[in-house]
Order: structure tokens, then sequence, then C-alpha cells
């Protein structure tokens, strides 16, 4: 049997404001091609399928036509909740779509058996829990040890105490909530996880994170996205294959002059997070920047003026009252530009602080 194993998809997701809605349905309409020229029989997903516990209608809309595709191709289609879900939402007309083969599983640990010519083949699914209940669920899970099975799981997943690779923009639990030990998997062919975002396997090659199928962060920028092709056959034989996914628009991120940006290599209708390192202050730097690459979603300045903003001296009370207007706006000079002010530039300050209304 030949699964898809994907995760943290998101949908809903906004980027600095800026929708992502349309690359999320190209993303989407891939993930079906990969499915068709693959000939996968299943799909798992494994958690974080909204951005949001309330999501949109639109990415509602856009899930829902994505599901029922898989549908009718024959395509089995798992989904766990993962902890931007609703785990009542997602469970709503659970029991109608498993009629389907679409199952989901937004509240506790369940299994759906499967077979081929291989045998019984069970399928976990268990969806993001606090990591008490979610070590207590696969404890208590009666996991024949006979069968194939593999379980999907939408946690935070420690080898020795070691925790995953995050990639950027996962929301991570304080305290580690979520956080359980690969050592809870040992009974499952093949473990499906979510909930990082960058690919990777944890130990051992079938405890795989296959990382969102899209970059949800800029410091996802050196990310290879891309899905898990996993084919069961017998009893302890899993081969496992990978598949970019390439988005039509990408992130990028950026970091020179203002005179340079032409020659950097994003496409112009990529989303761009620039950093300027002109040494002067750029009048109006984002119409500029933006006239270069139109969907510049973040810009910031890295030059010596801000860093040196970044270390400013905090005066104390008792250090204004001992300076001068004068002494204060010296200092101050001096730290922003990293330069004793001139004998010229202090008379001028000195006679606004005189009389700051006259020219």
């Amino acid at each position: 049997m030949r699964f898809l194993h994907t995760s943290d998809l998101h949908i809903g997701k906004r980027l600095h404001e800026q929708s992502l809605i349309k690359e999320q349905k190209e993303m989407l309409d891939d993930l079906i091609r990969i499915v068709r020229e693959n000939a996968v029989d299943a799909i798992l997903i494994a958690g974080d399928v909204y951005d949001r516990s309330v999501p949109s209608l639109e990415a509602v809309d856009l899930f829902d036509d994505f599901i029922t595709e898989l549908a009718h191709m024959g395509v089995h289609v798992f989904i766990i909740a993962g902890n931007h879900d609703s785990a009542e939402r997602l469970d709503f007309g659970a029991r109608i779509m498993s009629k389907q083969n679409v199952f989901i599983s937004g509240g506790q640990l369940r299994s759906i058996e499967l077979s081929d010519e291989y045998g019984s083949l069970n399928v976990w699914l268990m969806p993001y829990m606090r990591s008490q209940y979610a070590i207590a669920a696969l404890q208590d899970a009666d996991v024949d040890g006979g069968a194939r099975n593999i379980a999907m799981a939408h946690q935070f997943v420690l080898s020795l105490g070691e925790p995953p690779v995050f990639g950027g923009s996962e929301t991570k639990i304080v305290g580690g909530l979520d956080a359980i030990d690969i050592t809870l998997f040992e009974r499952f062919d093949y473990v499906a996880l979510g909930h990082i975002h960058r690919p990777q396997h944890i130990k051992h090659e079938t405890v795989r994170y296959s990382g969102s199928p899209y970059r949800y962060s800029f410091a996802e920028c050196d990310h290879t996205k891309q899905v898990l092709i996993v084919d069961v056959t017998e009893k302890g034989h899993i081969s496992i294959g990978t598949i970019a996914v390439t988005p039509k628009r990408d992130l990028y991120r950026i970091s020179c002059n203002i005179d340079d940006l032409g020659t950097q290599a994003p496409p112009r209708d990529a989303y761009v997070d620039v950093k300027l390192t002109d040494d002067e202050p750029v009048v109006d730097a984002i119409t500029k920047v933006r006239q270069v690459y139109p969907n510049t979603l973040n810009l910031t300045i890295d030059n010596k003026y801000t860093r040196h903003i970044g270390s400013l001296h905090a005066l104390t009370g008792s250090d204004i009252k001992a300076k001068t207007p004068l002494e204060l706006f010296e200092g101050f000079f001096e730290e922003i530009n990293g330069v004793t002010i001139s004998d010229s530039q202090r008379m001028l300050v000195a006679l606004a602080l005189d009389d700051p209304f006259e020219s």
C-alpha cells in the first residue's frame, strides 16, 4: 500500500497580513497531482489543517474541495487535528465522511483497519494532545504486533531528550506540554508526524516529520519543501521517497543596498523580506523597494544608525540632572553616529537650544 505523508497545511494562514489562500489552492492542487501521478492509495495529513481554530469560510471551502476530490479519486484520507485546529470543528461530520473513506480524529486516539495483499494494516490516528494524555493513550493502545501499524501524531517528539529542529513558524508550547519520547512509538512500523515545519527524521528513518508543504515564515527560506511517499509491503518492509513541492510564488530573503535590489535572484512577483544595508538613510525606502519587488512583506534597515540604536546607553535620572541639554545631545549624537560631534555642529545645536524657534 502506498501512502502520501504531509502535515501542517495551515489553510487560511496570513503572512505579514498577506493572505496566502491563492498559494494554498495551488499547493493543494499540486498534492492532488502528486497523488494521481504516483498512484497513491492513502494520504496522511498529520495535523494543523487550518491555521486558526475558527477558520475562515474560504479556508473551509478550499479544504472541502481538496478532500472531496481525493474521495472521488478513491483515495483513503486520514486526518488528525493539530494544535492550531479545533478538535470539535474538525470532528464534525466525521462519521458520515468515513463512509467515503475520509477518516478524521480531532480529540482521541483511534485506529482504522485496512487490508491489502499483504494482510491487515492499521492506521492509528492520534490528534494533538498534551503530553500526559498522549503518553497514556499510546501506552494503553491495543496494538497488534503481528499486523502492520502506522501511527499519525501531531507532537513534539524527543529522542534521548533531544528535540527536533524547528522550522521557524511553529507555535512553541511553553514547558514541554506537548513533548513525548520516541520510545512510545516502538510498536509502529511507520510514524507520520506533524507539528515541525522542517522535514526530518527522529532517530529512525521510519519516524518522520514531513514538514509543511509551503514556507510559512521567512525563517523557512532554506527549507526544501516536500511530501513523503511511503510504500508499505510485508511486515517490517518500508520504503520512503520524497517529492519536492515547489510553489509558483515563493518566499525570499534579500540583504543588500537599495541600488543592488535589481541584481538579486527573486522573481519580481515573489514574497520578499528585504534588509537594506545602505550606510545612509534611504528616503521613502518601502516605496523604492516595492518598485522592484511589489510583494515586499517586510522591510528592515541594518546600518550603523540602527545598530547603535540597539546598544544605546540608558540614562538614569541622575545622569539627566547632571548634564546640560547640549551635553545630553552630544552623547546622543555620538551613540547614534559613532563619531564625536564637530565644533560647527555643536555651535548649530547650541544656537537651536538657546532659541529653537529662530532660523
